[in-house]
This record gives structure tokens, C-alpha cells and sequence, in this order.
């Protein structure tokens, strides 16, 4: 993985955080697919493909459902051929109730300069043992 490929992940991620979320659709291949099949607890365990699949559920689905939202990188690297993302997530639900906390991990992948796969991890350990790393 390059360095220029890591930094434009990490770019797409803060943008994301912040709420950017033009930019960090801009930084998703057109064929990009987003997997939550390994997010244990993620009732949907969906995959979506393409980016205006990735844009309907993240953006006008899941993230506008929340009341409040906080998204926080903790961590970035390059890993092999694959780009490693350790997040911080706080979200209150539209009904205001208690704050959930989720501390999580995805496994990006990267095609033409763009992020074109993105496996989601409920467990940093098991993102850590699919890039193929010891923690």
C-alpha cells in the first residue's frame, strides 16, 4: 500500500468525522462495496455496492437516523495491500435516550487511487487478524 494511498484513506475517514460528507463520497470508487457482514450485532450484516448504494445507507439512512453523532479516527495504517481505520463512534438515537459508544475498525481497500472495498469490524482483534497482524 502506498503512502499516498494511506493518506487519502486517512483524508476520507477525518472527512467523514467532520460531517464532510462530499468529500469523503468523492474519495469511494464507483464500484465501491461497503461490508458489514463481519459487525457482529449489525442487525442488516448487509453489503452494499456502488457508490450510490454506499451514499443511500450511510448517509441518508444510518447516519441521518441519529439524533446526535460523533465519529472520531483513532488510528490509521497501511497494512500489506490494505489500509487498517480504528474508530470511535458516540451516537444518541432520535428518541434522545442513552448515548451508545463503539469503539470499531474497518479494513479499506484501495483501486485507482480511490477506496474501492470497505470491511467493517465490530472487534479491532478480528480487523487486526484479517490484515494479518499480531496485536
Amino acid at each position: 500500500m502506498s503512502q499516498e494511498d494511506v493518506e487519502m484513506v486517512s483524508r476520507a475517514c477525518e472527512a467523514w468525522a467532520r460531517g464532510d460528507l462530499q468529500t469523503w463520497l468523492s474519495a469511494l470508487h464507483p464500484e465501491v462495496v461497503w461490508d458489514s457482514s463481519h459487525f457482529a450485532g449489525w442487525e442488516e450484516g448487509a453489503v452494499y455496492r456502488g457508490r450510490n448504494q454506499v451514499r443511500a445507507f450511510l448517509v441518508d439512512d444510518w447516519r441521518a437516523g441519529w439524533h446526535r453523532y460523533d465519529a472520531c479516527v483513532e488510528a490509521v495504517a497501511g497494512v500489506g495491500d490494505r489500509v487498517l481505520v480504528l474508530w470511535a463512534q458516540r451516537m444518541v438515537d432520535a428518541t434522545g435516550g442513552s448515548p451508545l459508544e463503539v469503539h470499531s475498525a474497518q479494513v479499506c481497500s484501495v483501486r485507482d487511487g480511490l477506496i474501492f472495498r470497505m470491511d467493517n469490524y465490530a472487534h479491532r482483534a478480528e480487523a487486526v487478524q484479517a490484515v494479518g497482524v499480531e496485536e
